[in-house]
């Protein structure tokens, strides 16, 4: 015997003079031919009807740069762009640089703690795509809080998405990178291609 069976409180379908199957509220009333009492969700589920999420678009964000797409150039290869783009000095507060080997890795930090970068607003989900391809799948892109300019706006930044254990102390330096690590790094990218 079903345990549902003797509860008048349980949902129920029952048939009505037309023989079609309407909803009955668990509150053991007959169904009223008024349309507000109607079960639009269960009409949609028994109708295997699908709901429309519309169409998507993508959003442009100012992303915080911290690590070595604050170079300008660097920023112009990885994106394709015909001229260096002009970037924004920018600061995300309650975070801070972790290091994983040579490069750098944001991370949450402190209340009063800050990382200062630069943040460059990014036009297309195109442009995204080779962000992600050039920061790897060690990074995830995040919303964040950034503040340009003096303004707190919304915007995107790439954390770091892997094992915390892999990460050690220590601070970055974007000169240094470029004395150092940008010839042995450009010999190891490649853009995007269409």
């Amino acid at each position: 015997m079903d345990s549902f069976s003797g509860s008048s409180s349980a949902a129920k379908i029952v048939n009505v003079e037309n023989k079609k199957q309407i909803y009955s509220p668990p509150t053991g009333k007959p169904p009223s031919d008024q349309k507000a009492n109607r079960n639009i969700m269960l009409e949609k589920f028994q109708a295997n009807v699908k709901p429309s999420l519309g169409q998507y678009t993508y959003i442009p964000k100012p992303f915080f740069f911290y690590g070595s797409l604050m170079d300008p150039l660097r920023l112009q290869e990885v994106l394709q762009l015909p001229a260096p783009p002009a970037l924004k000095p920018a600061r995300v507060k309650s975070y801070k640089i972790m290091l994983w080997g040579q490069y750098p890795a944001l991370v949450d930090g402190l209340n009063n703690s800050y990382v200062d970068g630069m943040a460059y607003v990014v036009e297309t989900e195109k442009q995204q795509k080779m962000l992600e391809h050039y920061e790897t799948d060690v990074y995830s892109v995040e919303g964040i809080r950034i503040t340009i300019e003096g303004k707190e706006v919304s915007g995107r930044t790439f954390m770091w998405a892997d094992d915390p254990t892999e990460l050690m102390e220590g601070t970055w330096s974007l000169e240094e990178w470029k004395n150092g690590v940008q010839e042995e790094m450009a010999s190891h990218f490649r853009p995007l291609e269409d």
